[in-house]
């Protein structure tokens, strides 16, 4: 089972597709699938994650259409209900705990699973220049392994980095590195910024 698997409803209910006929049998196959799932499924911990980040993702759709009037109001009608049964099922499965061997793990949070939510690209600049400083598994990794790794942790979805890797050649100058560029100025501006409330708090 992919934790990031994203259903039919999902995509109809983030395109803002208000049919009813549609939404009414998207969101029957979404329960259905989510019944068999947790009735027959065995690996409990992955079923938890899986309804943690179609929590996640539902969440954001419903405040994306709290207050966008009327034209969306099927969506979050169907929105909320979808919330409440991935919550009730959450809640019949309980917080299963992973057997680690007594290894210290990444424990099952409260709280949504962390993905990126900035553009595809930016990962990719960062991680062409993680492979070539070779740290991850001392350079022991192909860059699409790497990559492939890396984004389905992070709910990323990038069929061919080798087109990002393209784009990111075709910029002029300067903002060949955009990204890692913004992260340097950022960074520096947070601790110029640190600084000059610490010189105050010592004066």
């Amino acid at each position: 089972m992919d934790i990031f698997y994203v259903y039919p409803y999902l995509l109809l209910l983030e395109q803002g597709d208000c049919d009813a006929k549609k939404l009414n049998e998207a969101s029957n196959d979404f329960i259905r699938h989510i019944c068999r799932l947790h009735e027959g499924h065995g690996d409990r911990l992955r079923v938890f994650f899986h309804l943690q980040y179609m929590k996640f993702r539902l969440t954001v759709l419903r405040e994306r259409y709290h207050n966008n009037g009327q034209n969306h109001l099927p969506c979050y009608c169907h929105v909320v209900g979808a919330i409440m049964y991935v919550e009730n099922t959450m809640e019949r499965l309980g917080t299963p705990q992973e057997d680690t061997g007594g290894k210290t793990g990444c424990p099952p949070g409260e709280g949504p699973p962390v993905l990126w939510t900035a553009d595809a690209i930016n990962l990719v600049e960062l991680l062409y220049a993680c492979h070539e400083l070779k740290l991850f598994n001392n350079g022991e990794i192909s860059l699409k392994d790497l990559t492939a790794h890396v984004c389905q942790t992070f709910g990323v979805d990038v069929k061919n980095v080798s087109n990002y890797y393209a784009r990111m050649r075709r910029r002029k100058g300067d903002d060949r590195t955009y990204f890692i560029d913004r992260l340097r100025e950022v960074l520096l501006r947070k601790m110029d910024t640190d600084d000059e409330k610490q010189y105050r708090r010592n004066k």
